[in-house]
């Protein structure tokens, strides 16, 4: 019989993003996600690389390996974590037999749900913008009229209007609201051959068939019996368990005339830039000190230099960077503290000074008499 076919849809302020493919891919350092027709992973994807990884939160899951992945998706977002309760669902109904589709007029199924996981699969409560993310998913799902329809709504102020929302959809067969407490109980729901509370003569006759052939083999693999369900007790947040650890920097704050913070990114021992690039492996960051008046201690281009980290020293002005530095590396990557991280191409390890610049916000009194309009240079030397 051939495998449900599934469209997961990953709700965003911006407009719906749909998984395109899901598939092991061993050539790879680690899990990486990718826009559809790219090569470089998106900004999130060391967050994925965690997710996916040995001991991480998808190990919870039965019949889901450790990867290494290639997620791909028709686009992409700039920051925030509800990607990752429609990620690893889909990792659960591929692992047991789903295909994901792209044409939402092919789906049998749609999934649309949303939502930030803890280290135990949890999802983590709060404010979602369900109803807008509900408001410019429509069109997509009117597309996709002929498919079943499954939602997880994470627990939040606009859950029960969300709820009401998906209800006036007028949909020939009403949505399945899956349990949002955890991903295994949703998951486990999704397997069942008749979700509860739905008449079984309302049910699409293909995704019953689909569901009952899929569940019955979950059971026969012991996949029921490895769904951990959560105990009631708080879990921690994936970021306390999944990233990892930054090596401490010593307590030495910039010079009072610089609002510019620069570190090197150093490949941790025994890993490599490739490795840490594409979110592997975190990087150990290191101060790099002011030599001169304009003008930065000069960087080694050490084989473990991946490259550099740039932030204001306080919040407020816009840093500029040098084109020297922008096309000798990757487009950059926002880190959790909200530095933005170049990473050296291959090709782009060689002798090079740029110039880095804070830009003060004319909107603030105070912009005046702050130093960040001074000009720093920093170089990188073999």
């Amino acid at each position: 019989m051939t495998p449900t076919s599934v469209l997961v849809v990953v709700p965003t302020t911006g407009g719906p993003v749909v998984l395109r493919s899901l598939r092991s891919r061993p050539g790879l350092p680690a899990s990486a996600a990718f826009a559809a027709g790219d090569y470089r992973p998106l900004p999130w994807s060391g967050d994925y690389a965690r997710l996916a990884a040995a001991g991480g939160p998808l190990s919870r899951l039965a019949d889901v390996d450790a990867g290494p992945y290639e997620l791909r998706l028709s686009g992409s977002f700039d920051a925030g974590r509800s990607w990752e309760v429609p990620v690893c669902l889909a990792h659960g109904l591929v692992a047991r037999g789903y295909a994901l589709t792209t044409e939402p007029e092919a789906a049998d199924l749609v999934l649309w749900a949303t939502g930030a996981v803890d280290l135990d699969l949890a999802v983590l409560p709060g404010d979602y913008a369900l109803l807008d993310k509900v408001a410019r998913s429509r069109d997509l799902l009117a597309t996709a009229e002929r498919a079943d329809l499954a939602v997880l709504l994470p627990e939040g102020p606009e859950t029960e209007e969300a709820e009401r929302a998906f209800g006036a959809l007028g949909r020939a067969r009403p949505p399945v609201l899956l349990p949002g407490a955890d991903v295994p109980g949703a998951l486990a729901t999704l397997l069942r051959p008749v979700p509860p509370a739905v008449p079984t003569a309302r049910r699409h006759p293909r995704m019953l068939a689909g569901l009952a052939v899929l569940a019955a083999a979950s059971i026969l693999a012991g996949g029921a019996a490895a769904l951990r369900p959560r105990p009631e007790a708080e879990r921690p947040a994936v970021d306390d368990a999944g990233t990892a650890s930054v090596e401490p920097r010593p307590a030495v704050a910039p010079a009072p005339a610089s609002a510019v913070v620069v570190e090197e990114l150093i490949a941790p021992a025994g890993s490599s830039c490739r490795r840490v690039a594409f979110g592997a492996e975190a990087p150990v960051r290191r101060l790099v000190p002011r030599e001169a008046q304009g003008r930065l201690r000069a960087s080694r281009l050490a084989p473990d230099l991946c490259g550099v980290a740039i932030r204001p020293a306080s919040p407020g002005p816009r840093i500029a960077v040098g084109p020297e530095l922008t096309g000798a590396a990757l487009p950059p990557t926002r880190l959790p503290d909200g530095a933005e991280a170049y990473f050296l191409r291959e090709n782009g390890r060689r002798h090079l000074v740029y110039a880095v610049q804070a830009i003060p916000d004319p909107a603030k009194p105070e912009a005046d008499a702050s130093p960040a309009g001074e000009r720093l240079t920093h170089a990188l030397t073999p």
